[in-house]
């Protein structure tokens, strides 16, 4: 079994380096114990599940504090102000304007000034289906030009939230850094593709400083990157990331069967992925 596990690939646009050998087996452990954690057995590993193992192989891997694409220390310091002042303290007011659209934009309006906002939320199951957890772009609305965030509600509340505030991470780099490019972003696919750009990151760290504060990320124990002989102690790091704030406080038992085996992995690769991420936040920025 752990011979065809090693055999996972990594799943990035781009090409790294390859750790050492040494270091490569100590990630297939570790991949290999979260994911019999969560039961999900050998014998499920499916082409897509494998895919989905060979993404969360590369957040582990990777060492989030020297990812080129991370955003700027300035940048960043802003963010974290804001999720400080207008963010967390609105944790509760951003789920129940979820339903309310024309309320959440007024009040976005009022953080950010006057950019017109769409926000949309459905149960989609049908094209993409849930693949697709939500998307940010400017469009053609009536007579106007608006953003439009867009979230799957079919997903778990967990996930339903984090998909927002991602998106929500979209706009608030338009409305800091200004639209340099089309502005589209799709939440889908692999989380190792976001570590190459750097409004993927952004709005991925709205999300990671939103869930993980600096007392509980420092209570828990930083992680960086997995090398030989840390697997143990990683493994156990996640873990108690995971039964300390992510299942309490969203509900979310990725041991349950009722929740399929591929979003299993999914769920469980997004919050390795934001964890690791706000511990890179830390690292390099101090925030």
């Amino acid at each position: 079994m752990s011979a065809a596990l090693m055999s996972i690939p990594f799943a990035s646009r781009r090409s790294s380096p390859e750790p050492r050998a040494r270091d490569t087996r100590e990630v297939d452990r570790l991949v290999w114990r979260l994911l019999d954690e969560i039961k999900v057995p050998f014998e499920s590993m499916s082409s897509r599940l494998i895919n989905q193992a060979a993404d969360l192989k590369k957040v582990l891997s990777t060492d989030y504090a020297e990812v080129p694409a991370l955003p700027a220390k300035p940048l960043l310091k802003e963010l974290a102000r804001l999720v400080e002042n207008d963010i967390i303290s609105s944790t509760d007011m951003w789920r129940s304007m979820l339903d309310n659209g024309e309320q959440l934009r007024d009040h976005l309006g009022r953080m950010f000034g006057p950019r017109e906002l769409e926000v949309r939320t459905e149960r989609y199951t049908k094209g993409a289906g849930l693949a697709l957890r939500g998307f940010f772009c400017r469009a053609n609305l009536g007579n106007s030009s608006k953003f439009v965030i867009f979230v799957n509600t079919a997903h778990h509340p967990g996930a339903v939230a984090a998909t927002f505030g991602h998106e929500l991470g979209h706009y608030i780099y338009g409305s800091l850094v200004g639209e340099k490019a089309p502005m589209t972003a799709f939440m889908e696919g692999a989380f190792s593709n976001h570590l190459v750009e750097e409004d993927e990151l952004f709005a991925d760290s709205l999300v990671a400083l939103s869930a993980y504060s600096l007392d509980k990320m420092k209570e828990i124990g930083a992680i960086a990157s997995v090398k030989s002989g840390s697997s143990d102690d990683l493994f156990n790091r996640i873990k108690k990331a995971y039964d300390l704030l992510i299942a309490p406080n969203y509900n979310l038992d990725l041991t349950k069967g009722k929740v399929p085996a591929a979003w299993r992995v999914r769920y469980l690769t997004s919050m390795t992925h934001f964890f690791k991420l706000r511990c890179a936040l830390h690292r390099s920025s101090g925030v």
